[in-house]
């Protein structure tokens, strides 16, 4: 939902911490005493989107329920007539002083104020503030008899100044304050800003009255100053006789209020989707200076809603901001790099002719649109560019970084040739896949061999997660019970050569997404018998993969209880227990064919897959081990199975960090720890970082169990 740039309406909506501001303003109202009885003028002083509109609210809501004031809104810019601006304020006075619950006197004012409000109808423009205008009043009004009102008998009895001394002797007996609140007065023209205030020191001063009329002084004086062809400045200071200015915002507060939509708007992100890091980057070098005031905020906030609403899950969301910024705030640098794609994505050629030529061409364009900005400094408009854009990041570093285009395309960013248009124009990239498509591909699944040579092809351009992501919303009735076999062969066949996958909001890794789909299908099965018929005849098929049904055997032993969990109700069960020990069976002999062909310590699931086999045939999981790691190149690969993956915080970091802990605990489940140790202090790792991790562990965390185990002694 689109937010409308609105002021709040109360104190308990004030995050920028105004209210006393405002409560001590609505007391000097309320303690304000007409000793001459002539009425006094606040000025609220404060820029375009500065919180105006915001404090007045909160004034307002502290004196409305005072017995002994009564408040009058009126907004002069909302009327298209210049002509009427003068006799509306009138009626507006009227119809707030006649409020029914005020006492008799009040509504002898108001209608003295109705009868006031006649005199000014015909009147456009307004002379200098001199007694001469209620002459001038009263002649026009007498001129216009065609247009006389039902007040017509009030102005035959009496003229202008009549009517004005008895409403000051009215407003004299009333036991009330009338707060007279004129927002906005910046908003109007020249001759309009100057018809208010004329208004306001001649025809509207009245004895018990305060204005109240919010304004930007820079605005305001350079329109009078227009007008009168004089010192606007000082005119002003003759109107008003009590200034205020709002408070400035600070930019610790605009980044809060900032942060706090953002969390808002992607607070579904998931964490391990969300580059933190790089979020740092861009925000500390460029993106944090578009934000001047709240306004800047709720303006940009609207069209990032609409841009995430159509991309999520498509881009990446950190440039997708930094791009909805350029957008909003620099149009024009926006569309200048949309326009010239070449000089963004990819990287710099590495031969030196092509390469000295492009980073010239490149220069001269960041150059000359420098004169565009708006928003930014020079600066901040450069280092933001080389955070979003590797062949920026080269020009200026000299500094060529290799695979850098794959990288890009990876996360999705706006550097990647494949993402690039889709920041501009809204529109999926060519990975993803249209409705059209995907009913394509259903249609052809009974064609087994067909559909499985489609599957790879996806996979071979990177498609796949969107293709099994998508095929989700067409499970539950568009993919016919006559596919299910066949659809189920070929996932089970080939998935583990699919990549791991995304984990972004919706993700799961891509075994988890061929999990789903076969859930999904099998429940439209309602025969269990017929669901493990179809997985049995996939299991047995199935040639190369292993992961992808050691994955589903894993998740019916789950539903059965056999992983220390509560059993599922049978009938909430894929498949009967029975036929579950048939599944086992087979995967069991799949993996027995699989590991006399491949090594298993190098599949990219082999501890998810080993922790499955252990729980079936524990003693030849570990003979498989034992002789696996005889190997030192095994060994290695073996430790290494046991490294994972987090990410914190520390107290002095803006952003989170990647860091690894080693699952040591879990390792004596495979081997004899005491083995092997020996073999690992003298093992010799070339520059695999993760290698070098593994082992520094193993043999800290084993010396660390040694050393407890003598003190126990």
């Amino acid at each position: 939902m689109l937010i409308v740039d609105k002021p709040i309406k109360s104190t308990v909506e004030d995050f920028l911490d105004r209210k006393d501001f405002a409560t001590n303003i609505s007391n000097a109202i309320l303690n304000y005493s007409d000793a001459d009885n002539s009425s006094l003028t606040i000025g609220l002083y404060g820029k375009w989107g500065s919180g105006k509109t915001s404090i007045i609210n909160m004034i307002t809501e502290n004196l409305e329920s005072k017995e002994n004031i009564i408040i009058v809104q009126f907004e002069p810019w909302i009327f298209s007539d210049t002509q009427q601006l003068i006799s509306n304020f009138f009626k507006a006075f009227a119809k707030a002083v006649k409020h029914k619950d005020y006492a008799d006197e009040a509504k002898k004012i108001g209608e003295e104020l109705e009868t006031y409000a006649t005199f000014f109808e015909p009147i456009s423009l307004i002379p200098e503030p001199t007694v001469s205008i209620l002459s001038i009043a009263s002649s026009k009004v007498f001129g216009s008899i065609g247009r006389a009102s039902k007040k017509w008998g009030e102005l035959k009895r009496k003229n202008l100044s009549d009517t004005k001394l008895s409403i000051e002797k009215h407003l004299q007996k009333l036991n009330k304050k009338i707060l007279i609140i004129v927002d906005d007065i910046d908003r109007l023209n020249n001759t309009e800003i100057r018809q208010i205030f004329q208004m306001i020191k001649v025809l509207g001063n009245f004895p018990n009255t305060i204005y109240l009329s919010s304004m930007d002084r820079e605005v305001v004086i350079n329109a009078l100053s227009e007008v009168q062809k004089g010192d606007g400045s000082e005119y002003l200071e003759k109107i008003i006789n009590v200034p205020f200015v709002v408070p400035s915002i600070s930019n610790e507060e605009v980044q809060k209020f900032l942060r706090e939509k953002l969390d808002e708007i992607i607070k579904d992100e998931d964490d391990e989707s969300f580059d933190k890091n790089y979020w740092g980057n861009i925000y500390h070098r460029g993106y944090k200076y578009f934000f001047k005031n709240i306004r800047d905020i709720v303006r940009y906030t609207n069209v990032l809603r609409f841009n995430y609403g159509v991309l999520k899950n498509k881009v990446n969301v950190v440039d997708l901001m930094a791009s909805t910024a350029l957008q909003v705030f620099e149009p024009k640098i926006f569309e200048s790099i949309r326009a010239n794609k070449d000089l963004f994505v990819g990287s710099i050629p590495e031969n030196r002719y092509g390469g000295d030529f492009v980073k010239e061409e490149i220069k001269s364009f960041i150059e000359e649109s420098y004169e565009n900005l708006q928003a930014l400094s020079k600066e901040a408009y450069l280092d933001l560019l080389k955070e979003l854009f590797v062949k920026i990041k080269e020009v200026y570093s000299n500094t060529h970084y290799v695979g850098s285009s794959s990288q890009c395309r990876k996360d999705a960013k706006i550097c990647s040739e494949v993402y690039f248009d889709t920041y501009f124009t809204m529109v999926l990239n060519e990975k993803e896949l249209s409705s059209y498509e995907m009913k394509g591909y259903i249609k052809k699944i009974a064609d087994e061999e067909r559909f499985k040579q489609d599957i790879l092809q996806l996979n071979e351009q990177g498609k796949i997660t969107g293709f099994l992501e998508k095929l989700q919303d067409f499970t539950s009735t568009d993919i016919p019970k006559e596919s299910f076999q066949p659809l189920i062969n070929v996932l089970m066949d080939v998935g583990d050569s699919f990549p791991i996958g995304d984990k972004g909001m919706f993700s799961f890794g891509n075994s988890m997404q061929i999990m789903r789909i076969f859930h999904q299908l099998l429940i439209r099965v309602k025969n269990k018998k017929e669901r493990f018929e179809i997985l049995k005849t996939a299991m047995e098929k199935a040639e190369n993969s292993i992961h992808i049904m050691t994955e589903d055997v894993s998740i019916h032993m789950q539903e059965h209880g056999e992983y220390d969990e509560e059993a599922q109700p049978a009938s909430e069960c894929t498949i009967e227990k029975e036929d579950l020990l048939i599944l086992k069976e087979i995967l069991l002999s799949k993996i027995s064919i699989w590991t006399e062909r491949h090594n298993l310590l190098e599949h990219e699931n082999a501890l998810s897959i080993l922790y499955v086999w252990l729980r079936l045939q524990n003693e030849q999981v570990k003979d498989y081990v034992s002789k696996q790691i005889q190997d030192d190149s095994n060994l290695l690969l073996f430790l290494k199975l046991f490294i994972s993956f987090g990410r914190r915080q520390s107290a002095n970091d803006y952003t989170m960090h990647t860091y690894k802990t080693y699952n040591y605990k879990d390792i004596d489940m495979f081997i004899d720890i005491e083995t092997v140790i020996e073999r690992v202090r003298n093992i010799h790792v070339n520059e695999d970082e993760l290698a070098v991790y593994a082992v520094e562990n193993f043999i800290s965390q084993y010396n660390n169990s040694e050393n407890i185990e003598r003190l126990k002694k």
